[in-house]
């Protein structure tokens, strides 16, 4: 049978301590050359959407695989999202359009036994993408971060950031948060449950300079599509811990002592003719992440650290910088499979027959 597990079967089911341990494994395998991924596709094509008057809009199909040969799998991510990228004071934002029935999002992960080749689960990817992201940075964190680090500096406050934070905790003592969001109110009520949540000491301030200055491990959790974070608000023993590639200017990486990617493979992005109008029409290269002149080539990967061919940091007074550059197909299918396995053992999840995906040769 073929299970099918949403985003509640999976919350049953995962927990992040569990998440850190599985992608460690996954990339240790992967820099050792065993496991295997293909860079992240892109389409974007206008959407008939309507998001608001002259803020560019499209969908966008996007595609991430990989095999785990250790455990005999293969997965395939599929999301199917309309997104806009309005202005936000003065900067471009892009921001997911709930625009499926009842303002949901459709986002997939298609896990395959490669010992049949068959389809063995089909399972929604909201729970597994923001645990894998936290889990991603948090690794990093591990061979990077000072080990006595205690004290966080986080700039944003929507639903990647508290999975940033609880999975830092578990490599971390951390003891201490200064949170900087734009939207003050918002800020303080993520800090009120993060506090019960965790237990530690979260603290709403009032510009992200505050946030970072003077903490242990700084962490950017926003959904910025234009660098903000300059190198001077890095400091000796620092460790920057960046969710994605629109925060950190180069200039970071330049006075980093190590910067590892976490992959050095960039997305191919494919764009229709009418949605290049449109990009022309709003001076404004509306992709996922805008081109950036970052050598990604010279950089190791997250892979490589934890495989032990690089060395992570070796003195307290440097400073670190992991970039979760784009995704990688084979966290996925290592998360996928984690949950699939803790499904069957609860008995969670809809089943269906698995010869509807299998054929024959024959009509």
């Amino acid at each position: 049978m073929t299970l099918i597990l949403s985003t509640q079967d999976a919350a049953r089911v995962l927990t992040i301590s569990a998440v850190i341990a599985c992608l460690e494994e996954t990339y240790r395998d992967l820099g050792q050359g065993s496991a295997i991924y293909r860079g992240r596709t892109d389409l974007f094509h206008p959407t008939s959407a309507r998001i608001g008057e002259d803020v560019p809009a499209a969908h966008q199909f996007k595609t991430l695989d990989g095999a785990i040969p250790r455990k005999q799998i293969a997965s395939i991510r599929v999301t199917s999202d309309i997104v806009a990228f309005p202005l936000v004071n003065g900067a471009r934002r892009r921001i997911k359009i709930p625009a499926a029935a009842d303002q949901t999002y459709v986002g997939l992960v298609f896990l395959f036994s490669s010992a049949t080749g068959e389809l063995i689960a089909i399972l929604q990817d909201g729970m597994l993408q923001t645990f894998a992201v936290g889990a991603i940075n948090a690794i990093g964190a591990k061979y990077l971060a000072r080990a006595d680090a205690r004290i966080v500096g986080l700039i944003g406050a929507g639903n990647q950031a508290g999975p940033q934070i609880a999975a830092l905790c578990e490599v971390r003592d951390i003891d201490e948060v200064r949170v900087f969001s734009p939207k003050r109110e918002e800020t303080e009520a993520f800090c009120a449950r993060m506090q019960d949540e965790l237990g530690i000491a979260f603290t709403a301030v009032d510009t992200p300079e505050h946030a970072v200055a003077g903490v242990d491990i700084a962490v950017t959790a926003t959904n910025s599509r234009a660098p903000f974070f300059p190198a001077d608000w890095l400091e000796p023993g620092m460790h920057l811990s960046a969710m994605q590639r629109d925060e950190p200017m180069d200039s970071c990486f330049a006075k980093a002592d190590i910067s590892v990617l976490h992959t050095r493979m960039k997305e191919l992005e494919y764009v229709s003719t009418d949605f290049a109008a449109m990009e022309r029409r709003h001076d404004f290269t509306m992709r996922d992440h805008p081109p950036g002149a970052l050598d990604w080539a010279s950089f190791p990967d997250l892979g490589e650290l934890v495989a032990g061919q690089i060395a992570g940091r070796t003195r307290d007074d440097q400073i670190t910088l992991f970039l979760n550059s784009t995704g990688v197909g084979a966290q996925f299918t290592a998360v996928a499979n984690l949950i699939y396995e803790g499904a069957l053992a609860a008995g969670l999840g809809t089943e269906i027959p698995t010869a509807l995906f299998n054929e024959t040769m024959q009509p």
